[in-house]
């Protein structure tokens, strides 16, 4: 049976660690199969110390705990590949947990793709949003809609060929002798570029929706303008860098829309009317009062990611510094 290493980098996380490690130790694989590799950027809470009671309380002898010096997550995930004595590798979120068949589907997946794709480097799954206050809940509504250019591990419904993955499960031996690493010019949106990498170094991805896990979205207004700025941000740098998706270009329609005025009202008029109709499709979908407000907050994240984007593109690495 393949062994499995599971990275996980952590700061300050006590309030979300025990749930994502007791979902770990509670995986219907067998517990000898995988190792948890934890990369701690010399948290101040109690987060090291959850760690040990939990490992202590499973009895979970496949674990270890490396201090990531840098802190930053991309050199977690670096040193985490060149740590990794898996067959295969996982990247992580310590604000994430998986679902009980996460890996037993992850393995499956692979193997059941690998036979008609050898350049097959990784899969991945979907992730359900878990909101906790209603800050949370506005940033679970924006990412619900492909109009946030998000990917589409958010809503997939079937398995395809992608050019991402979240939570990655990757082969081990194939990146190492790939040489491909995290680019760590990129603080934000790294394992976007590390998949990106892979494509254009002819890899494929495949996203398998049975593969699930959880993620808790930002808890205040402040840390998701934040994170929506810094993920424009790195889509500039991606550019930069020679990476490009059309759909990332759907946020920064509002600027041609201002433009439009003068020129044309065609853009406008797609604009809204795209915003319209996946608002409508979302609010028979779910049913939820708050996606009728959809349409105002696409418009403050699409001026929120496209400042971050053109940020980006013209300061390039030095906007994360």
């Amino acid at each position: 049976m393949n062994f499995i290493s599971i990275i996980i980098p952590t700061f300050n996380e006590e309030k979300y660690i025990t749930k994502c490690l007791e979902n770990w130790f509670n995986q219907d694989y067998p517990k000898e199969n995988y190792e948890i590799l934890i990369f701690d950027g010399k948290s101040t809470d109690k987060t090291l110390d959850v760690i040990k009671e939990l490992q202590k309380k499973h009895n979970f002898e496949n674990i270890k705990i490396y201090t990531n010096e840098k802190r930053k997550q991309v050199y977690a995930f670096n040193e985490g590949i060149k740590n990794a004595n898996g067959d295969f590798f996982i990247i992580f979120g310590a604000h994430a947990y998986p679902e009980q068949d996460f890996l037993k589907n992850n393995i499956e997946t692979y193997q059941r793709i690998k036979k008609e794709e050898p350049k097959l480097a990784g899969v991945g799954g979907i992730i359900n949003k878990i909101s906790e206050n209603m800050s949370a809940e506005i940033a679970k509504v924006i990412y619900s809609t492909p109009l946030s250019g998000g990917s589409s591990f958010w809503y997939a419904k079937e398995g395809f060929f992608s050019n991402t993955v979240v939570y990655g499960m990757y082969d081990t031996k194939m990146i190492k002798e790939s040489e491909i690493l995290f680019d760590t010019d990129f603080i934000t949106g790294q394992d976007f570029e590390f998949n990106l990498h892979l494509i254009k170094e002819g890899f494929k991805l495949y996203t398998n929706p049975n593969i699930v896990s959880s993620y808790y979205t930002r808890s205040s207004v402040k840390k998701f303008i934040k994170q929506t700025i810094s993920y424009g941000a790195a889509k500039g740098l991606m550019i930069r860098k020679g990476y490009f998706n059309i759909l990332w270009l759907f946020p920064f329609g509002f600027l041609f829309m201002l433009l439009s005025i003068i020129i044309t009202g065609l853009l406008i008029f797609i604009y809204i009317m795209a915003i319209l109709i996946d608002t409508i499709r979302l609010l028979i979908k779910t049913r939820e009062p708050l996606y009728i407000a959809l349409p105002i907050l696409l418009f403050l994240f699409h001026c929120l990611i496209s400042y971050g984007f053109f940020k980006g593109l013209i300061k390039g690495n030095s906007t994360f510094k």
